[in-house]
């Protein structure tokens, strides 16, 4: 059908495709993989923090295969706006040490709840994590970094 030079027929078609491919997009960014700005000073010297590009893989989260070690992106626990990125320094019934900083005097024994991991930067005197909020929900993580792509390509995982 045409009405004033406009094949809507062609218009409809453009609309599915559009639909269709965000569609993908959202499902791929959500449970396969995506890429993510790395920013700050928390995981020197894995990255510099002056605007890194990792590629992040989400189907780990969905398995439930996050391990110590792995570097991961994660909601912000106090601020779900927020993406951050540590590695993983325990995960589920381990016992974490955390030792004295300006905010706490005595030596503190964790033991890391079911659900949950500890998560921690690789530059902890420039970092913000678990020691500050806790264990974090592995509901949080968004997905593990496999590679850095920019500035330099590096294997991550």
């Amino acid at each position: 059908m045409q009405v004033k030079g406009i094949n809507w027929s062609s218009v409809f078609n453009a609309g599915i495709v559009f639909t269709r491919s965000l569609s993908c997009f959202y499902v791929l960014g959500t449970y396969g993989a995506f890429l993510s700005k790395v920013s700050g000073p928390s995981m020197f010297p894995t990255f510099s923090g002056q605007g890194d590009i990792v590629i992040v893989e989400a189907v780990s989260r969905w398995l439930g295969k996050i391990s110590s070690g792995d570097v991961v992106i994660c909601i912000r626990p106090v601020d779900p706006r927020e993406n951050i990125i540590k590695r993983v320094t325990a995960g589920e019934n381990e016992v974490v040490v955390v030792y004295p900083d300006r905010d706490h005097a005595d030596i503190r024994r964790v033991v890391v709840p079911a659900g949950h991991v500890w998560i921690q930067g690789d530059n902890p005197t420039h970092s913000l994590d678990s020691r500050q909020y806790g264990p974090v929900p592995l509901a949080l993580i968004r997905g593990r970094v496999l590679l850095q792509v920019w500035p330099t390509l590096k294997a991550i995982a």
